[in-house]
């Protein structure tokens, strides 16, 4: 087991409020339930992180329980940091850019191949720590 603390981007919290107006289209409840599940699931990230697995280079995803919303992370030495929380229908291309994107600007302890890989964006925000 390798417990780490779970940051989040400060991006993170857009993407939680198009979770929110998503599931309050239909959904009375809506905001409770979907900060409920991203709670659930960043406990269990919290836990154990090496649970789920990666998708992006080292970047690894945890599904919302019984949703389409899909948390999007990585791990570094003594935390873990959240970098989206996408709806998994959309393009796969475009979970990825957004996951480059967001990966890259951070510059988080990424190996020199990745770095060459990686777009950086000048407005990403860095991780509250």
């Amino acid at each position: 087991m390798n417990s780490k603390a779970v940051f989040a981007l400060r991006e993170v919290e857009s993407d939680l409020r198009a979770a929110i107006a998503h599931y309050e289209s239909w959904r009375p409840d809506g905001k409770a339930h979907v900060l409920g599940l991203y709670q659930e699931t960043i406990s269990w990230i919290e836990w154990n992180p090496d649970l789920f697995p990666r998708k992006v280079g080292r970047v690894q995803r945890a599904i919302l329980k019984r949703s389409y919303y899909i948390v999007y992370f990585i791990q570094e030495l003594n935390r873990t940091i959240v970098l989206a929380v996408l709806d998994g229908r959309r393009k796969p291309s475009e979970i990825r850019a957004i996951v480059r994107t967001r990966k890259g600007g951070e510059r988080l302890e990424a190996t020199p191949d990745e770095r060459s890989r990686s777009n950086r964006s000048p407005l990403a925000r860095r991780a509250s720590a």
